[in-house]
């Protein structure tokens, strides 16, 4: 069962920072209605520091689905090696 939610959280990792960084490059970013509530932190995110922030965000994500997929090999390796042992 762990084997499977490491799974799901790699891809999910993986999907999330490719669109978010993908729609980020393209300039392509539509924010969820609530977030207009707060005019002054809508437009941050359309300026050069929101764009770097969502780049930033984008780029955490992809490097913790990279842990997520390292460790998931890990240990699946691990237990296919200890099996075989015995």
């Amino acid at each position: 069962m762990g084997n499977l939610i490491r799974g799901v959280r790699f891809f999910y990792l993986l999907w999330g920072g490719m669109l978010v960084g993908t729609l980020t490059i393209n300039n392509r970013i539509r924010l969820p209605d609530p977030v207009w509530h707060w005019p002054w932190l809508a437009q941050l995110f359309y300026t050069v520091w929101g764009r770097g922030l969502l780049l930033g965000i984008a780029a955490a994500m992809s490097l913790a689905a990279l842990v997520e997929v390292w460790e998931l090999v890990d240990l699946i390796l691990a237990r296919f090696f200890h099996d075989k042992d015995h």
